[in-house]
């Protein structure tokens, strides 16, 4: 049964981890795919593309370009993909971090009970299996070729949780850490909000330090793009280490913001709450951004006009029935969190298991009766 909550776990195996990570020593191969050649596939705009911008903060903190990989739309084919990754593992280094991402599309194979799970790139078709990259094939090939000794690795796409799967088995001396925009079994949204959580982690972005030490940590990273991916987009990220100290720092704070900036409330405004963040605070008042509408709206409040987000959630072991692709499906409620579900589909393998939000979850009908 795989292991569904954000998880930090530590290997049997004993390594040394570093406690700091040092950009002028890091390799970064990044895959961005927004179109497709399948004309079949949701495409994306180029227009305010993030992961761009991640990597223009990677080079700020230090990564020097000569280390940097990034494949965009057509340049990223499945052949292309393979060999270029291969040229920057052969040119690396003992003591070397490496990173990995990938944003685009994620694809599951529902024919295999284990459900493997395929990044896809700008050539993958359906009727060629091989044009698919395989979670297994990239884990594979930077554990045959790599010279360092940290690998994270970093996914915006459906299923990029799956990544954790590989990892348990893998016979390793490397540390690896996964931050992946979901779990494994659940799609993910189309918005560039678990990649701007990236941004914001290298940029050392002030709220992200929870205990207030003055340094952004992997475990730090992880909370926050978990909080953020669920309050923005009804989905639950995955953050998982072996033989990484979880305490990492991926950078010193960078700024410094008024005490409740980053929370996540609701706001009342003309009788209805919505969900906000907040930007700023200042004499009692809070300047609040309005999830799902455009900037101009946002606005200073009173304190008295928002209060916490509490999602309601049914509780474990409740019957329920799941929307998917339109289609309702028997289920059961194993766990919640953010506001979530983790569900067992009725009749089908706990591969298929995924977390929801509470939009596509409903009361069973006999339950109802």
């Amino acid at each position: 049964m795989r292991t569904a909550l954000l998880v930090l776990l530590l290997a049997a195996t004993p390594v040394l981890a570093q406690d700091t990570w040092n950009p002028a020593k890091t390799r970064v191969f990044a895959v961005g795919v927004l179109n497709f050649a399948d004309k079949t596939l949701g495409t994306w705009p180029d227009e305010g593309r993030v992961d761009s911008v991640m990597i223009e903060a990677l080079k700020k903190r230090g990564v020097p370009d000569a280390n940097i990989v990034f494949l965009k739309n057509g340049d990223a084919t499945r052949e292309t993909v393979e060999k270029k990754l291969g040229e920057l593992l052969a040119a690396s280094a003992e003591g070397e971090t490496l990173l990995f991402y990938y944003a685009g599309h994620g694809s599951r194979d529902f024919s295999n009970p284990r459900r493997p799970v395929s990044l896809v790139c700008y050539d993958s078709l359906p009727d060629k299996p091989a044009s698919y990259w395989l979670l297994s094939d990239v884990v594979r090939t930077i554990e045959t070729s790599f010279r360092g000794g940290t690998v994270l690795l970093t996914a915006d796409c459906c299923h990029s949780g799956a990544f954790i799967e590989e990892l348990p088995g893998l016979k390793t001396s490397r540390q690896w850490g996964v931050l992946a925009s979901v779990q494994p079994g659940s799609r993910s949204t189309g918005n560039w909000t678990f990649t701007q959580c990236l941004v914001d982690a290298f940029n050392g972005y002030s709220p992200l330090d929870s205990d207030g030490d003055g340094h952004v940590t992997f475990k730090e990273a992880g909370a926050w793009a978990e909080a953020e991916m669920a309050f923005c987009e009804d989905q639950l990220s995955c953050a998982w280490i072996r033989g990484l100290k979880d305490s990492l720092v991926l950078a010193k704070v960078s700024d410094k913001k008024a005490a409740r900036v980053g929370e996540r409330l609701e706001a009342e405004d003309e009788g209805k709450w919505w969900k906000v963040k907040v930007l700023d605070a200042k004499d009692g008042k809070l300047l609040v951004t309005w999830l799902g509408w455009d900037k101009q709206w946002d606005r200073w409040v009173e304190e008295k006009q928002t209060r916490p987000y509490k999602p309601t959630t049914f509780e474990p072991e409740t019957a329920v029935e799941v929307e998917w692709d339109g289609v309702w499906y028997a289920a059961r409620v194993l766990q919640t969190r953010l506001g979530l579900h983790f569900v067992h589909y009725d009749g089908y393998p706990d591969a298929d298991r995924e977390w929801v939000p509470r939009k596509r979850i409903r009361l069973a009908r006999k339950a109802k009766d």
